[in-house]
């Protein structure tokens, strides 16, 4: 499933980037900044996020994946393919990195997030029953509770052999951004017949920019590419402020 999801303006039409927290205080980092702060050799993917759309200059999330509620950055609802890649055990310790399409970024692909990832899940009950991540955080990204919401709550605490029957979660909010097919964020299966892995960041290695602040050097299109994190940094420079 894709998150594109039809734009409007309206307050209520889009997820709010933080205004405080851990993650406010690593929104919008020149690129000298992140370069201090991220490198090595680890492998990133990134893609571009069709749900990000540009008004008055600053970006808006109008998808529920990547959600950046609760002070924490999670994939759980988009890119399932890529999310198969690799089992959830073997994703710890890989960086996921989101742009603007050239639509949204005026003609370039600008850095929306990027993020290593703490911990991966095979399923949303795992995930919802895990200890460290605070409730509160879960609460904000419900999908049951909030239209842009990435987890999905499940109906019961006991575990079962598989927990991607859609059954044994509660539906998503009436006016989710996907309401209709949300049975494929909790069953998706793809590499190898792999299950999705629900991908959460290191609150203190995720990093937002709402502004076209750092570029990618050339075009970027659909897909995902993977490369190094030091090689992708070496591939970005300064854009406009707005």
């Amino acid at each position: 499933m894709s998150c594109r999801t039809k734009f409007s303006a309206n307050e209520g039409d889009y997820q709010p980037f933080p205004e405080s927290g851990r993650l406010a205080g690593n929104k919008n980092l020149s690129l000298s900044t992140l370069r201090k702060h991220v490198n090595g050799q680890a492998t990133v993917y990134y893609y571009i996020i069709t749900s990000i759309k540009n008004r008055d200059g600053h970006f808006i999330q109008t998808g529920c994946g990547p959600n950046f509620q609760g002070d924490w950055v999670t994939l759980c609802t988009c890119k399932h393919y890529m999310r198969t890649f690799l089992d959830a055990s073997d994703w710890n310790g890989k960086w996921i990195a989101g742009f603007t399409g050239v639509r949204t970024g005026q003609g370039r692909n600008f850095l929306v997030y990027l993020m290593k990832i703490s911990q991966a899940f095979k399923s949303h009950y795992d995930l919802w029953f895990d200890k460290h991540i605070p409730l509160k955080t879960k609460r904000a990204k419900a999908a049951h509770l909030d239209k842009f919401g990435d987890i999905y709550k499940p109906r019961r605490r006991v575990k079962k052999q598989s927990d991607h029957d859609p059954q044994d979660y509660i539906p998503p909010h009436s006016n989710h951004v996907h309401a209709k097919g949300w049975d494929n964020d909790i069953a998706y299966r793809g590499c190898s017949d792999r299950y999705a892995a629900l991908l959460v960041g290191n609150p203190m290695y995720s990093f937002l920019w709402n502004r076209s602040m750092i570029e990618y050097v050339s075009k970027l299109h659909q897909g995902q590419i993977k490369c190094k994190i030091h090689s992708l940094l070496g591939q970005l420079k300064a854009g406009r402020k707005s």
